[in-house]
């Protein structure tokens, strides 16, 4: 490089002669390097890793918003950690064996499951962390992801650096006590809930679990503001294009930092009775609407009496009224009951070729009036899902398998994993759900949850099927399978026993409930300071100190209580 004193005493023409002459240089360099990292990310595309991922931008969409600083000098330990996740899955899904887990809401819950050799992943809960832990605002609610989109991922940032402490820990011991190694850092699957946002949200969200530890993370096809939890009423879905959005975000944000984390698309279309937009032609057959004539929206009707001052009473029992009065139906429905039996099979055979024709499984409303006009031309369908709407907007939807599978097929290329949520334990759906997505893509891994809010017990399971069900369901390749609240219920349950006991029974309580149940199962809370890493740090002190702080250890003599045990 040309000092400035040099170029100035060559003068101005000269000066920008040199500049051209370096500007050209280094846009050759650029090129030539560009093209080398393109070439890269093309070669890492076609890795085992990648090869049933679908991505609608180019390797040098990637490659131009990284930065000078490019992936290659940036690791992520997640991403290792998605790898080991990677090789998991893969393995169940080929021997049609679960990958099941427990949800995880501490780093104590976390070191007792990283013992469970056949449990092999961690599972990190949106819902635990509403009610238990809602980071900078400190107030817990019902989970409807209303809580700073950072909760979850600090979340799991607590746990995966608990999980790196204790593989320190069990390392040395296993280097200096000839220990059995322990293995702590289980990939970690975390709530993403919808997104919390747009586009660019999403993409922060998916960079903040990257960064934090996340190997994986789920995302659901519900709506910012209409989330509810996929066992509560009241959830509003977004169009299948808007959830497309995010898995192609979350896609980018993670091709830009150069990791190979998973992405689990999950659908709560089974269960949902509201979408917010009818702006995708993919969801029109779900849409529904009410085929009277003549009728006041019940949106305006809702104003109205609002305007009036009607009590909250008169209000429900208006709504209630309308929609027994307007009975909803969708647009196939609402062609059953107004044309004849002949016209209507006819309706569906026409509808079942156009489908073919255009080499899609699904048409819009305005294909399917258009098909019911020329199959009925003196007859008119009387169909209008406007005047349902919700005050919010939202539009009336028919929930169930046959929309979780439409919504599936289109999120299956562009996802790792897919997630069903459903509103019982049910083998035979389970069933139907897979068969469906195999049949178009037949290597899509299946996610499950085995969700404590089911009645377990009334779901008519004989105990031999209750104890095979997560396998059965492997063998239909629902291969990630999870209690998601698992730690959350047990939390709970063992402490409300102890805290019963203890307020009349005292220390024989605790001495029976914890401690000594401890020590007969080997738990190694028992010994408290060796299980925080007191041992590991003294270690650590020895090296600092060069050897001369045995008098100062904090597991050595009189003082180190542990000795008792």
């Amino acid at each position: 490089m040309l000092k400035y004193s040099q170029l100035h005493k060559s003068g101005t023409r000269n000066i920008l002669t040199t500049i051209r002459t370096l500007s050209s240089t280094r846009m050759v360099e650029m090129k030539y390097s560009l093209q080398d990292e393109v070439a890269k990310v093309q070669e890492w595309w076609a890795t085992e890793r990648f090869k049933d991922i679908t991505r609608p931008y180019s390797a040098l969409d990637v490659v131009k918003h990284r930065g000078s600083l490019g992936a290659s000098n940036v690791a992520y330990p997640s991403s290792v950690q998605a790898q080991k996740l990677f090789k998991l899955v893969n393995t169940s899904f080929k021997e049609r064996t679960p990958l099941h887990t427990l949800g995880v809401i501490d780093p104590v819950q976390m070191t007792q499951l990283a013992k469970c050799d056949d449990l092999k992943v961690a599972y990190v809960s949106g819902w635990a962390c509403s009610s238990t832990m809602v980071g900078s605002t400190n107030e817990v609610s019902p989970d409807f992801g209303d809580y700073p989109y950072d909760t979850v991922p600090n979340q799991v940032e607590r746990i995966f650096k608990a999980q790196q402490m204790h593989d320190r820990k069990s390392f040395l011991d296993t280097i200096e006590k000839k220990a059995q190694p322990v293995d702590y850092l289980k990939p970690i699957i975390a709530d993403a809930d919808m997104g919390h946002g747009g586009p660019t949200t999403v993409m922060k969200l998916a960079k903040l679990f990257a960064e934090k530890g996340a190997a994986a993370i789920h995302l659901e096809d519900q709506l910012p503001g209409g989330k509810r939890c996929g066992h509560l009423g009241g959830a509003v879905l977004v169009p299948t294009s808007t959830h497309l959005a995010r898995l192609v975000a979350t896609r980018l944000q993670w091709d830009i930092m150069g990791v190979e984390n998973m992405v689990i698309a999950r659908t709560d279309s089974c269960n949902s009775k509201l979408i917010s937009s009818s702006c995708d032609p993919r969801d029109h057959e779900f849409i529904q609407g009410i085929t009277n004539v003549g009728i006041e929206a019940w949106s305006e009707i809702l104003v109205d009496l609002e305007s009036s001052n009607a009590t909250s009473s008169t209000i429900g029992a208006a709504e209630i009224e309308w929609y027994n009065s307007n009975k909803l139906v969708t647009f196939d429905q609402a062609v059953e009951e107004q044309l004849s039996t002949e016209e209507f099979k006819q309706y569906m055979s026409e509808k079942a070729k156009l489908k073919s024709t255009l080499q899609r499984n699904y048409v819009s409303l305005r294909e399917m009036r258009s098909i019911a006009q020329t199959v009925a031309p003196s007859k008119a369908v009387h169909f209008d899902w406007d005047l349902p709407r919700s005050p919010e907007g939202y539009y009336m939807f028919e929930g169930g398998m046959k929309a979780a599978m439409r919504r599936s097929l289109v999120f299956s290329p562009y996802a790792d994993m897919i997630w069903l949520e459903t509103k019982t334990p049910d083998l035979a759906q389970a069933q139907q759900f897979s068969r469906e997505i195999h049949s178009t893509y037949p290597n899509t891994k299946l996610v499950y949850n085995l969700s404590p809010s089911f009645n377990w017990l009334k779901q008519g399971f004989s105990p031999e099927q209750l104890k095979s069900f997560i396998w059965d369901l492997a063998k239909e390749g629902f291969v990630l399978q999870l209690v998601s609240l698992a730690g959350l219920h047990v939390d709970g349950v063992s402490f409300w026993e102890l805290a019963n006991s203890f307020q009349t029974d005292g220390m024989a309580a605790y001495v029976d409930l914890v401690q000594q149940k401890e020590r007969d199962i080997g738990c190694d809370l028992l010994t408290h300071q060796r299980w925080s890493g007191a041992e590991y740090v003294d270690s650590v002190m020895k090296v600092v100190q060069n050897g001369s702080s045995s008098k100062t250890l904090s597991t050595s003599g009189e003082s180190f209580t542990e000795t008792q045990f």
